[in-house]
Parts: structure tokens; C-alpha cells; sequence
């Protein structure tokens, strides 16, 4: 399994936010803000805080890519 997060970046361009924004405003290093943008794991705790910014829930800002 992989995950995607094109929906948090189409969000991110819709509030005008880049990735320094959207670093300080979830409070995160702008290593994790690099791993999102990788499509890489990030923890729970991040996605809360993008959830609380966007009002959002995790479904809308990420998906799970079943693979063979």
C-alpha cells in the first residue's frame, strides 16, 4: 500500500498556501512538509493538524493506493 496526497496540495494551491504556509500553519518541520510532498508516511498527528487548517477530514487530503 502507498499513499497519495494530491488532495492536500490541491487544497493547499486552492488556500493560496505553499509549502513554507502550510509548514507554519500545521506547525511541522519542513522536513515532514518534504515527506508529504514524496508521498511519504507521515504520523497521525500531522494529518490532525492539516485536518484542523483545511476543517477537513483525512479522506479529504490523502488516499490509500491498494497495490498488487
Amino acid at each position: 500500500m502507498r499513499v497519495n496526497y494530491d488532495k492536500l496540495w490541491k487544497l493547499a494551491r486552492d488556500n493560496k498556501m505553499n509549502c513554507r504556509a502550510l509548514s507554519q500553519a500545521a506547525d511541522v518541520s519542513a522536513n515532514t512538509v518534504t515527506k508529504l510532498g514524496k508521498n511519504e508516511l507521515v504520523s497521525m498527528d500531522v494529518m490532525l493538524r492539516l485536518c484542523k487548517i483545511f476543517h477537513c477530514d483525512i479522506g479529504d487530503l490523502m488516499e490509500v493506493i491498494e497495490e498488487d
